[in-house]
């Protein structure tokens, strides 16, 4: 069957549009993503004051909504479902986004962290052709960060912790390029969260490789690879931690307008993709591996496949 699957994250928003049979998606015919910076200011501040979707990200979601709305139109889709994440658990005016999608046609549900680790892990691991061994599926999104432990194609614990690109840039940057202590911090902030989860997590349990998805390990790829997005060669390209310590170095002594100029990386994640190459970084350390496999599928890939299953 035909279907979209929409991905509203709280930095970017993913439309794929998709042949599924069973539990595999067999042929894509779009794959569209656009910068919309949902969860603009939501990380600034504490979180003692209630939060709203900012009056500007409601409008840019309309505007990337109505875009997505003509294509899956020209594909003549059977269904279509969009999952909101990290953005849309804390506002409350979360209805406003519900509202546009209802409006122009799009069923949107709110998921918690822990469905959008099991959404983002069977999206991660649809393509992959032996999942038998133990992994770590993970996904830095503008909000949060998912970490799904799986073997033989299960789950075994999913975590999902308030450490999105966007997010802790608000927090801890007051100006960009960032100072030293501040990127610190951040480093600080994630080893912290994920040191709660892991301390009880035996050593020798630890998965023996990661899968790595969302806007930041995929933007890594392409520029290591140093051409055009490309699926195919995207899910081949392996990051190691030499390699993420030498784009974060890249990255904190360079404007968001330099990272555009020097690499291509699009305005909304030019300056966010500093963090988010942190967070691949600590999460390597913490789970003692020296590299991490990128994919270029993740939640929209899960939605996919969770519509298909309702519409059997």
């Amino acid at each position: 069957m035909k279907i979209a699957a929409l991905d509203l994250g709280s930095n970017t928003f993913l439309c794929l549009i998709a042949e599924v049979s069973g539990t595999r998606v067999t042929h894509v015919y779009e794959d569209l993503v656009e910068v919309v910076r949902l969860g603009q200011g939501l990380g600034k501040g504490d979180n003692s004051s209630p939060k709203i979707f900012h009056q500007d990200a409601l409008i840019r979601a309309r505007a990337c909504l109505q875009r997505f709305q003509k294509k899956v139109q020209e594909h003549k889709v059977q269904a279509s479902l969009g999952m909101a994440t990290a953005a849309a658990r804390e506002v409350t005016n979360a209805q406003a986004l519900l509202e546009i999608g209802k409006e122009l046609g799009f069923p949107i549900e709110i998921i918690p962290g822990d469905r959008e680790a099991e959404i983002s892990f069977q999206g991660a691991t649809s393509g992959l052709q032996n999942n038998q061994e133990s992994l770590a599926v993970v996904d830095v999104g503008g909000g949060s960060t998912e970490l799904i432990f799986g073997k033989g194609g299960q789950i075994r614990q999913e975590h999902s912790f308030p450490l999105g690109c966007v997010r802790l840039t608000e927090h801890y940057f007051s100006s960009q390029p960032p100072s030293q202590a501040q990127l610190q911090a951040v480093a600080a902030d994630v080893d912290r969260q994920l040191a709660e989860v892991l301390r009880n997590w035996p050593s020798d349990q630890f998965p023996s490789q990661i899968l790595a998805v969302a806007g930041t390990p995929t933007e890594l790829a392409r520029l290591e690879i140093g051409g055009v997005f490309s699926a195919e060669k995207i899910d081949q390209v392996v990051l190691s931690r030499e390699t993420l310590k030498k784009w974060q170095d890249r990255f904190l002594q360079s404007r968001p307008g330099e990272i555009q100029t020097k690499w291509g990386v699009q305005s909304g994640r030019a300056d966010v993709i500093l963090v988010g190459t942190t967070i691949l970084l600590q999460v390597l350390k913490a789970l003692q591996l020296p590299a991490l496999q990128v994919s270029s599928r993740g939640v929209r890939y899960g939605v996919a496949l969770e519509l298909a299953r309702r519409l059997k």
